[in-house]
C-alpha cells in the first residue's frame, strides 16, 4: 500500500444486481434497494472548520455493480432555505446547495476524481492529486439528477468505472471515498469523513472500501464534429470537419486524439492590457488539452490556482499547452513589407494531436504530440499591394514518467519530464527532474524540480526550485521556497516562466481560525520574497505582504491587503536596454462582498498604490449580481483607476511618466432554459487615456533613471489612448452527455491611438468599429461509442 492505512474504519460497499434491483437515476431515492442499505449520516461542519455535527440530517448511501458506482443522498432542510442556481459545467462562482463525491481510484492516495451535482442538475467534475490539489479541467460522461422533496432535496449519481483511471486489479479492489454537502443558505460545507481543509492530509485518508470483481470493460468514443463560421472582417465563410477520439482498452491505459480540431466555441480570455515586459498567463480552456493533463503537472508551482487569500503568483511549468496552436512566429519579411497586428495575433490551426496516459505498477506515464498547420499571413507592400506569406507551423512533443512509492508510510515520488518544439527556424528542447515527499503524518511536504533548456543558437540554460511546506498544527501552515534560474534558461517555447536570471527566497505563513464569536472564520496570510540578479548582483525584487479574509456572521466577506516593496532594481521593463532603480512602494486595499446566495449580491472596494518613481494610483470598484430566479443571472463590475506618475517604456533607453485614467467595466448575463441549455452574453472592456509628464533615460550601469528633456525628434506628443474589449454571445445545448451544439459570436478589438480630445466613449467607439475579430461559429459535436 502506498500510504499508511486510513485512520477511518472501512465501511461495507453493497454490490447489487442491476437486473433484479435496477436504479433509475432521476434524483428520487425511492428504489427498494436503497432502503436495504444502512445510511451514512455522520457529517461534520468543515467550512468553517468547527467540526460540529451537521444539525440537518444527511442520509448517504452507496452501491456498485460491474458497470459503476451508485450514490444517493437525501438531504433534510427547510424548503424555504433551499438555494438552487443553475450554471454551466464546473462553475464554482455560485453558492448553491450541492452534493460532491471524491474517489481515490488508485486505492493508495496517488490520484483520484471528484464529481458534484448541484440542486437543479448542474454538474461538476475533475481530478485530484495528493494531497488536496483539486482541478476541474476534466469532464466525463456520468449521470446525476436532483429533486426537491417535502423536507429538503435529494440526489442520485451514477459514475461508470470506465470513465476513471485505476490500476490493474485482482478480484478485490480497494478505493477511498469522501463526500461533502454544501448548505448554501449558511455558506457551510459539511463532510464525511471529517477532513477539513485546514488538515494536512486528505487524499491518503479517505474512507476506505472494498469491491469484488470490478473489471471495467473496454471503452471507446468517437466525437465527430462539423463547424461553420463566418468571419465578418475578412468577409469569408469557413467550414471545418473533424473528430475527437477516445479509447480505453484497460483500466490503466487511455488514448485520446483529435483530427483537424476546431476551437471556435472556446470561451474568450479575460481582457488584459499589459504594457510591461512580463508575460501574462492565460489558463487552458480547450477540452482536448485539459483532459488527462494532470500527469504533466510536475510540481504544485505548475498550477497556482488557490483558495488562499494570499497572492500565489504566476505558475512555473514546463508544459503550458496554450503555446500549442497559439500565436504564430513572426516571419521574415522583405524591406517595406508590413504585417497587420491582426495577422500576428490569430491562433495557428492544428492538423491534429494525440495523447496517451497509463500506469504500470507504481509507474505512471504520459506522452503528447501535436502538429500545427502551415501559417498564411496577409501582408502589405510599400506600394500598398497585398501579398501572401507562408511559414511552417511547429510540432510539439511531451513525455512524462512518474515513479511513486511508500517508505514507512511516507509518500515519495520521482519524475522526469521532457518537451520539444520543432520548427524549421530552430528547435527548443527542455528536460526536468522532479521529486516529492510527504511525511506519514502529513506535516512535512517537500517538492522540487531541476530543469534545463537547449535552444538552437543559444547556450544551454539551467535552473530549479525547492519548496518546503510545514503544518505546525491544524490551520497553521508555513511554506518556504528556494529557486535559481540562470540567464540562459528559457522554457517558454512550450512552458511558462515569467523571468530568469535570479536567485530567490520566498516564504508564507497562513493561519486559519473559526468560531470567533464576532465572525464565522478568518484567514490571515503573511508572505514575502527576496530576489537577486545572477549577472548584475543587484536586488531585482523584494516584497512583504499581509492579507486577511474575514467571514462575518451575516455571510459577508471583508478582505484587506497591505504590501510593501523596498527600493530595488528593474532589469526587465527597459526591454533589454538596461537596469534602473525604482523607489520604495506600498499598496493598500480593502474589499467587501455580501452573501452570494441571495437574490442581490453587492461588492465594493478601494485601493491605493505608489508608482515606481513617486506619484500614486487610486482605484475604486463596485459590483452587483442579480439572480431573480435559479435560471437567470446578471452581473456588472466596474473598476476605475486614477494614475499619476505611471512609468512606461517608450523606445530604446527612453522612459516617460503619465497621468492616466482607466475604466474597466465587465458585464455578463446568462439564462438557462434547462441545466443542459444555456444562453450567455459577456462584455469586457479596458479603456485608458494617458497624458505625458516627465521623460527619463536608462543609465549605463544600474542606477537611478536620468531625467531628460522631451525628445525633439519623433512624434510630437506621447499622449495615448488604448481600448481593448471582448464581446461574446454563446448558446450551448448538451444534447447528450458530452454531445453539444454551440452557437458562438465573438467580437474583439485591441486598438491604440494618439490621444486628442477623445472621451472614453470615443475611445470605445473607435475600437468597436475596428475589430481584430468578428466571427460567428456554429459547431455540432456528437458522442458515438460504447
Amino acid at each position: 500500500m502506498l500510504f499508511a492505512a486510513s485512520a477511518h474504519a472501512e465501511f461495507d460497499m453493497v454490490r447489487i444486481d442491476p437486473e433484479r434491483t435496477p436504479i433509475v437515476i432521476d434524483g428520487v431515492v425511492d428504489e427498494a434497494v436503497w432502503q436495504t442499505i444502512p445510511p451514512i449520516n455522520d457529517f461534520r461542519v468543515l467550512e468553517p472548520d468547527t467540526m460540529a455535527p451537521g444539525d440537518l440530517l444527511t442520509n448517504l448511501r452507496f452501491a456498485y455493480d460491474d458497470e459503476g458506482l451508485y450514490v444517493s443522498g437525501d438531504m433534510k432542510q427547510p424548503s424555504g432555505t433551499l438555494v438552487r442556481q443553475l450554471s454551466g459545467r464546473d462553475s464554482f462562482t455560485s453558492n448553491r446547495d450541492s452534493l460532491n463525491v471524491t474517489l481515490d481510484t488508485s486505492g493508495e492516495g496517488r490520484y483520484g476524481f471528484w464529481f458534484g451535482i448541484a440542486l437543479g442538475d448542474s454538474q461538476m467534475d475533475g481530478t485530484v492529486l495528493p494531497e488536496r490539489n483539486f482541478n476541474n479541467d476534466w469532464d466525463a460522461p456520468w449521470r446525476g439528477r436532483t429533486v426537491e422533496t417535502e423536507d429538503g432535496w435529494s440526489a442520485e449519481m451514477f459514475i461508470p468505472w470506465s470513465v476513471v483511471s485505476m490500476p490493474a486489479g485482482s478480484d478485490v479492489r480497494r478505493m477511498g471515498v469522501y463526500v461533502s454537502r454544501k448548505v448554501a443558505y449558511r455558506d457551510e460545507r459539511w463532510g464525511w469523513p471529517a477532513l477539513p481543509p485546514t488538515q494536512a492530509k486528505f487524499l491518503s485518508t479517505l474512507e476506505g472500501f472494498e469491491m469484488r470483481n470490478v473489471a471495467p470493460r473496454q471503452q471507446y468514443n468517437v466525437y465527430p464534429f462539423v463547424a461553420t463560421g463566418y468571419d465578418r472582417v475578412d468577409a469569408e465563410m469557413r467550414y471545418r470537419v473533424g473528430a475527437d477520439l477516445f479509447w480505453r482498452p484497460s483500466t490503466n491505459f487511455q488514448l485520446t486524439a483529435t483530427v483537424n480540431p476546431d476551437f471556435g466555441n472556446v470561451e474568450a480570455d479575460e481582457v488584459v492590457i499589459n504594457l510591461t515586459a512580463t508575460e501574462v498567463f492565460f489558463p487552458e480552456k480547450r477540452l482536448f488539452f485539459l483532459e488527462g493533463q494532470e500527469i504533466f503537472v510536475a510540481s504544485p508551482r505548475a498550477d497556482t490556482r488557490s483558495r488562499s487569500v494570499g497572492n500565489s503568483g504566476a505558475p512555473y511549468t514546463m508544459v503550458n499547452s496554450r503555446r500549442i496552436g497559439g500565436i504564430p512566429r513572426v516571419p521574415a519579411t522583405a524591406p517595406g513589407v508590413t504585417l497587420p497586428e491582426r495577422e500576428l495575433t490569430q491562433p495557428v490551426e492544428l492538423v491534429g494531436a494525440v495523447k496517451a496516459t497509463g500506469q504500470y505498477g507504481r509507474l505512471r506515464w504520459g506522452v503528447l504530440a501535436a502538429f500545427e498547420d502551415e501559417v498564411k499571413f496577409d501582408a502589405t507592400t510599400a506600394a500598398g499591394g497585398q501579398i501572401n506569406l507562408h511559414d511552417d507551423g511547429s510540432d510539439y512533443g511531451i513525455a512524462r514518467v512518474l515513479y511513486e512509492d511508500n517508505i514507512r508510510g511516507a509518500y515519495t515520488a520521482l519524475g522526469f519530464l521532457s518537451t520539444a518544439v520543432l520548427h524549421e527556424n530552430g528547435d527548443a528542447l527542455a528536460q526536468g527532474v522532479d521529486a516529492h515527499f510527504l511525511s506519514a503524518d502529513g506535516k512535512l511536504k517537500v517538492d522540487g524540480q531541476m530543469m534545463t533548456s537547449d535552444i538552437d543558437g543559444l547556450e544551454r540554460g539551467y535552473g530549479g526550485f525547492l519548496d518546503f511546506e510545514l503544518t505546525y498544527r491544524q490551520g497553521l501552515v508555513h511554506r518556504i521556497g528556494l529557486e535559481y534560474f540562470d540567464e540562459n534558461l528559457d522554457i517558454n517555447d512550450l512552458g511558462f516562466l515569467q523571468r530568469n536570471n535570479h536567485y530567490q527566497l520566498r516564504s508564507s505563513l497562513q493561519w486559519t481560525t473559526a468560531n470567533l464569536g464576532f465572525a464565522r472564520d478568518n484567514q490571515f496570510d503573511v508572505r514575502g520574497f527576496l530576489r537577486r540578479s545572477v549577472t548584475e548582483s543587484v536586488l531585482n525584487g523584494a516584497g512583504f505582504f499581509l492579507s486577511d479574509r474575514l467571514g462575518l456572521n451575516n455571510l459577508s466577506t471583508l478582505i484587506t491587503r497591505v504590501s510593501f516593496f523596498p527600493s530595488q532594481f528593474d532589469d526587465l521593463n527597459s526591454f533589454g536596454n538596461g537596469t534602473y532603480r525604482i523607489e520604495p512602494k506600498a499598496d493598500v486595499s480593502i474589499d467587501w462582498e455580501t452573501d452570494s446566495s441571495r437574490e442581490w449580491q453587492f461588492g465594493m472596494g478601494t485601493a491605493f498604490r505608489d508608482e515606481d518613481l513617486g506619484g500614486n494610483t487610486y482605484s475604486v470598484n463596485a459590483g452587483v449580481t442579480w439572480r431573480p430566479s435559479d435560471r437567470f443571472a446578471a452581473k456588472l463590475d466596474v473598476t476605475y483607476l486614477d494614475r499619476d506618475g505611471w512609468l512606461l517604456h517608450q523606445a530604446n533607453d527612453l522612459f516617460a511618466t503619465f497621468e492616466a485614467e482607466q475604466w474597466m467595466p465587465r458585464f455578463s448575463m446568462e439564462y438557462f432554459i434547462s441545466a443542459r441549455q444555456q444562453i450567455r452574453m459577456s462584455l469586457q472592456w479596458v479603456g485608458i487615456r494617458a497624458r505625458e509628464q516627465d521623460f527619463f533615460r536608462v543609465p549605463v550601469r544600474p542606477d537611478d533613471l536620468i531625467p531628460t528633456a522631451k525628445p525633439t525628434t519623433g512624434r510630437p506628443s506621447y499622449d495615448f489612448s488604448l481600448s481593448q474589449f471582448t464581446f461574446q454571445a454563446r448558446y450551448r445545448w448538451e444534447i447528450a452527455p458530452l454531445s453539444d451544439l454551440f452557437v458562438v459570436y465573438t467580437r474583439q478589438a485591441d486598438l491604440g491611438a494618439a490621444l486628442n480630445d477623445d472621451s472614453f466613449s470615443d475611445v470605445f467607439d473607435r475600437s468597436w468599429r475596428q475589430p481584430l475579430a468578428d466571427v460567428l461559429v456554429v459547431k455540432l459535436r456528437y458522442r458515438l461509442g460504447s
